[in-house]
């Protein structure tokens, strides 16, 4: 493992360099741009629609990386959406799809065999069908069927390529009319704020004044544990895990308040004694969670004072990391927790000394269920 101090590698563009033959770190850099090509590339979706029935409900169906952006969707839906969206992760759809269901189906690949799967599901069943994908299946699918389509730069990881795979699923729901106010302005602030985050988070900025290598320091040789408050907290909760998971190679747990406060805080209650010698505790906050002025009633109070008191009942048994979301907009602040730890997932790569990019793991398990089916 690490034998060289932190700096010599976080701040070292010849480290660095060496230990990411892929360039994921220079895919996260890029990630404002994708995020402004992403919004760019939905707009294809305007020239392709049809009149349709009326929608009283979405399915975004995907996995892994291209399912991500369906759980930001649904944060993005329950505070300005007209109808509900849910996010299906699996071979077949919820039993109440139908005609009246507008399923996005997301792919980076094209050739997701879930995602297949519950395409020719949302088909048979009639349902209003959008694509997004780089190629593959889908695409020809999608083609075939001729339904919506949007085809977005393949070629690089899916877990890197989020942009292209959330904001066309917006701007595609924004013409649809599945939004009851204007989100120009928080998308406008979103990609300023990325922007911003990416001077201060990229490799040019030295540890000590650099968020996401701090923390990457703080988790180095620890077990992550993420957690979110309410429900963009968690989606972003979520997002850590998989990236730690897939840039990191290392295991890590989310969870949410208020929820973990029912049954996860008593898991703590031997944790020192038994399980934590190498926990570190990650917690996304909103910032009006820090508010004091606010009524003891108000949910964003009573939230950041369960923060307060779990702090404390954990506190000896890991390492705690306080993280506060960005922006005005929920749109910013969801995707300023979100870039900050991919940012860190992939900082914590390098102090592990192994490829962000590689993912002999997944091709394994692909190559034996490709002969499952022959």
């Amino acid at each position: 493992m690490l034998v060289k101090p932190i700096s010599e590698i976080l701040d070292n563009p010849a480290q660095m360099k060496a230990l990411d033959p892929g360039d994921m770190l220079g895919l996260t850099v890029d990630f404002p741009n994708q995020c402004r090509r992403g919004a760019e590339l939905g707009r294809q979706f305007e020239r392709d629609i049809r009149p349709q029935t009326s929608i009283q409900n979405i399915v975004v169906t995907g996995m892994g990386g291209s399912a991500i952006g369906g759980d930001m969707l649904r944060c993005l839906i329950e505070e300005a959406g007209v109808v509900p969206l849910s996010v299906n992760r699996g071979y077949d759809l919820p039993g109440y799809v139908g005609s009246h269901t507008l399923v996005i189906a997301a792919s980076y690949s094209g050739n997701t065999e879930e995602t297949l799967a519950s395409y020719r599901a949302a088909h048979s069943r009639r349902a209003q069908v959008a694509v997004i994908t780089s190629g593959g299946a889908l695409a020809e699918l999608a083609r075939k069927d001729k339904v919506p389509l949007c085809i977005i730069p393949g070629g690089q990881p899916p877990r890197a390529s989020t942009g292209y795979l959330f904001f066309p699923a917006l701007i595609y729901l924004i013409s649809r009319g599945g939004v009851n106010r204007d989100l120009s302005g928080d998308i406008d602030e979103s990609l300023q704020l990325m922007a911003k985050m990416r001077t201060e988070l990229g490799p040019e900025a030295p540890t000590v004044n650099n968020e996401a290598k701090t923390i990457a320091e703080q988790l180095y040789r620890r077990l992550p544990i993420i957690y979110g408050s309410q429900d963009y907290g968690a989606v972003a909760a979520l997002r850590w895990r998989t990236q730690i998971n897939e840039n990191s190679k290392c295991l890590a747990f989310p969870y949410a308040f208020p929820e973990m406060n029912h049954n996860e805080i008593l898991g703590w209650t031997l944790a020192h004694k038994l399980q934590s010698r190498n926990f570190a505790t990650v917690i996304l906050q909103d910032p009006s969670e820090l508010e004091k002025t606010l009524p003891g009633s108000d949910p964003r109070r009573r939230i950041g004072r369960r923060i307060e008191v779990t702090k404390d009942l954990i506190h000896r048994a890991t390492r705690l990391i306080n993280v506060v979301a960005r922006g005005e907009s929920l749109l910013s602040r969801m995707l300023s927790l979100i870039y900050l730890g991919d940012f860190t997932s992939v900082y914590l790569a390098y102090l592990n000394q192994i490829d962000p990019t590689n993912i002999d793991n997944i091709n394994i398990l692909k190559a034996k269920m490709a002969k499952l089916r022959s």
